[in-house]
């Protein structure tokens, strides 16, 4: 299957191919160049949950620790 880039630099994905994938106007997808000048797309997918949520479930974890002796080093 192939395709063909406009002049405004804009590439179709074709319709069987975007049925397959589910994939949708507006949806985001990322570029990669490969060494050997292959190129990737990928749905960019968010992630299921926030860095904020996550450091939200970490809010009052007690870390049980063991006092550790200072030791001193000669330089």
């Amino acid at each position: 299957m192939t395709t063909t880039i406009s002049s405004k630099g804009q590439v179709v994905i074709p319709q069987p191919v975007r049925e397959r994938h589910q994939l949708r106007a507006g949806d985001d997808l990322l570029l990669f160049e490969l060494s050997n000048g292959d190129i990737v797309l990928r749905r960019a997918r968010a992630p299921k949950k926030s860095l904020a949520w996550h450091l939200r479930r970490l809010q009052g974890l007690k870390l049980d620790r063991q006092p550790e002796p200072v030791r001193e080093v000669a330089w």
